[in-house]
This record gives structure tokens, C-alpha cells and sequence, in this order.
């Protein structure tokens, strides 16, 4: 067996591709390269692959992982090579490794970075004075209630910077801010500011010390 992690970008009409369709097109997209797909057993087998921040539809991304299981070992080297030419447009694969027993876990992953462009952004002073609020309280849904949260617990970096708007969120099991759910209090607290028409990139998914998992 041989298990690695990949890293993927997201780009153009990738960004409408479902969690559940980008199984099946990398699943598609290693048949094609003839890399020899791990299945779990039992009455309904599937392959042996986990994406470990599953992105929001319509987002874009830079930094994206995905980890499969290969049933022959399948060197790094070949498995890029098999993998050239075999992506879709605005997917590519700028990293491979192999994993074992020391490397980071899903459950590792505590922040995610984006970078956010608005066609009319927010000042790099209001975004101080946003940042600056005891409280950031907003409507938050998860799927077995909806009700009010402070999400400025989960802001750990925000700012502004050639017309963009960076941030690091909380990511992962233990606390998760979605890259909309602050651009909506953004609104909610910035005077005058209308997220009308904005774009969101995944830069990077990061541990609990900031570094990425991979």
C-alpha cells in the first residue's frame, strides 16, 4: 500500500464542484492516470481517499488537500508524472508527499487563510475598527440549530493590503468560520459597506501553530 497527500488548486469552474463530485472526479481522474485505487471492504466498497477541508461551493483555492491510498506501491515521482496532463482546467497539483505515522492528522487542522476581493472593499481603517469590537456578534447556522454567536474569537488575523482583504479563520473540528459568515458581518458592522460582488480564495489550511498540514 502505498498513502499520500496531495495538494490541489481550485480555480475558474472548479469552484462549483461539489465535495461529493470532486471524489468522483478524482476517482475518474486516477483511473485515467492507471494509478491502481485502494477500496475499503465490505458490501458497498469505496476508494480510499479524504478531502481534508472540504471548500464551500463557489470558492476558489490555492491550497487544498486531498489523501488516498494506493493498493501497489506507487512511487511520488511516477505518481506525478501519471497525474500530468490527466487534470481538468483550474485543478493542478503542485505538491505530493507520502504519508506515515508522524504526519498531521485532519483533526490537526485549526485555521484556514483567504484571501477576499470586493469590487468595492473596505477600508484598511474600518477593517482596524471592525477588528477593534469587543463582540462580533452574528446569525450563525450549523446543521442542528441557528442562533446568535460572537465570532471574534475565530478571527485570528484580518487586514487590508492592495486593495484586498486577508483573514485567518477558525478551521476544522473544534471551531469553523466560513469565509462568507465574516463577510456578512462585515456588512453587518462596517457602515455603508455592501459585499455586493465579491470573490473568495482558500490560501492556506493551516495547524494550531499556523503552519500548513502538508
Amino acid at each position: 500500500m502505498a498513502k499520500y497527500r496531495l495538494q490541489f488548486t481550485k480555480y475558474g469552474d472548479m469552484k462549483y464542484v461539489s465535495h461529493l463530485d470532486l471524489i468522483r472526479l478524482f476517482t475518474r481522474i486516477f483511473h485515467r492516470a492507471d494509478l491502481p485505487l485502494a477500496y475499503s471492504e465490505g458490501f458497498n466498497p469505496h476508494p480510499k481517499m479524504s478531502v481534508l477541508l472540504p471548500l464551500s461551493v463557489g470558492f476558489e483555492s490555492a491550497c487544498e488537500y486531498i489523501d488516498v491510498e494506493f493498493r501497489d506501491g506507487v512511487g511520488m515521482l511516477d505518481c506525478m508524472k501519471k497525474l500530468k496532463g490527466k487534470l481538468p482546467l483550474g485543478m493542478e497539483i503542485p505538491q505530493i508527499t507520502q504519508l506515515n505515522e508522524t504526519s498531521k492528522k485532519a483533526k490537526a487542522i485549526r485555521y484556514a487563510s483567504y484571501e477576499l476581493t470586493f469590487t468595492n472593499p473596505p477600508s484598511e481603517k474600518e477593517i482596524e475598527d471592525f477588528w477593534s469590537l469587543a463582540e462580533i456578534n452574528v446569525i450563525k447556522k450549523t446543521k442542528r440549530s441557528e442562533g446568535l454567536a460572537d465570532i471574534k474569537p475565530d478571527i485570528m488575523d484580518l487586514y487590508v493590503a492592495d486593495g484586498k482583504v486577508f483573514a485567518v479563520i477558525s478551521a476544522g473540528s473544534e471551531a469553523n468560520l466560513k469565509a462568507d459568515l465574516l463577510v456578512t458581518a462585515m456588512e453587518q458592522y462596517i457602515d455603508g459597506f455592501i459585499a455586493d460582488d465579491y470573490s473568495v480564495l482558500r490560501t492556506g489550511i493551516l495547524d494550531d501553530r499556523g503552519t500548513p498540514m502538508m
